[in-house]
């Protein structure tokens, strides 16, 4: 398949194979599909062997060059195939011989003239200025200055429809923004304050455990200006415990007594 290895193309029946592209395009109207190499491949081969029979053999062979397939390769291959050429109205390009191989025959490539070319629409507002008497310019020209308003218009409504959309969506991620700000603070930083026996404690809002509080109470010095108690994760007792003395941090974690818990 010289075609394919130098990129060309091939004129089969009432298809062109595009090899560069990978597509098969029907003349008569430019209707066409994408195909894989080894899809590209197979239509061709079936179709310059029209009417005979391509054993599975064969077209593995052919169309998998330096590549180790299975059958199941080739079947889907031909699968793909047909879905494709479904789309484009053509039901019936290749016949299955069973326990042999693929044909397409020489019929499924001539042109029957059941997919004529498309006629190009022509909308509403150019059949009336097209209808316009050549004698009338001023009623032309009026016209097209409607028309163009007219479109212009559309165009400001759609401009003006999106930005007030963007505006939306931005106030909406705003609000989301801090919305989600505060849980945050209120679920993951100290917010609330309490005492143990007269001691100022920063806290999460959680009952603080005996074992912390007696803590507190048998380390507490003139010196010690704010504690910090926080556990470590949800579900488990066991907390960290912090003073602040002489504006630095000292860590009283271990002088409570809890059950060792795994942080996860």
């Amino acid at each position: 398949m010289n075609d394919e290895v130098n990129g060309g193309c091939k004129r089969l029946g009432r298809f062109d194979v595009d090899f560069a592209r990978r597509t098969i395009t029907r003349i008569s109207d430019g209707a066409f599909i994408k195909a894989s190499r080894s899809e590209t491949l197979i239509f061709t081969l079936l179709a310059e062997s029209a009417n005979n029979t391509i054993y599975r053999e064969i077209l593995l062979a052919e169309c998998w060059q330096g590549k180790i397939v299975t059958n199941n390769s080739l079947t889907v291959a031909i699968k793909n195939l047909r879905t494709a050429f479904a789309k484009i109205d053509e039901h019936k390009i290749i016949t299955t011989e069973p326990k042999l191989g693929y044909c397409i025959r020489k019929l499924a490539l001539i042109d029957d003239g059941s997919h004529p070319p498309k006629k190009e629409v022509t909308s509403n507002d150019d059949k009336k200025l097209h209808a316009l008497d050549e004698d009338q310019p001023i009623i032309l020209i009026e016209k097209s200055e409607v028309l163009i308003q007219q479109k212009l218009n559309s165009t400001v409504v759609k401009k003006t429809r999106l930005s007030n959309i963007k505006v939306l969506d931005i106030v909406v991620g705003i609000t989301f923004f801090f919305v989600t700000l505060i849980i945050c603070y209120r679920f993951l930083f100290f917010i609330d304050s309490t005492s143990v026996e007269g001691l100022p404690v920063i806290y999460n809002g959680i009952d603080l455990p005996k074992p912390v509080q007696n803590a507190i109470l048998q380390n507490d010095n003139s010196s010690i200006s704010q504690w910090y108690a926080f556990p470590m994760s949800k579900g488990c007792n066991y907390y960290q415990l912090f003073s602040v003395s002489n504006g630095h941090f000292v860590d009283y974690s271990p002088m409570i007594k809890q059950e060792i818990c795994s942080v996860k």
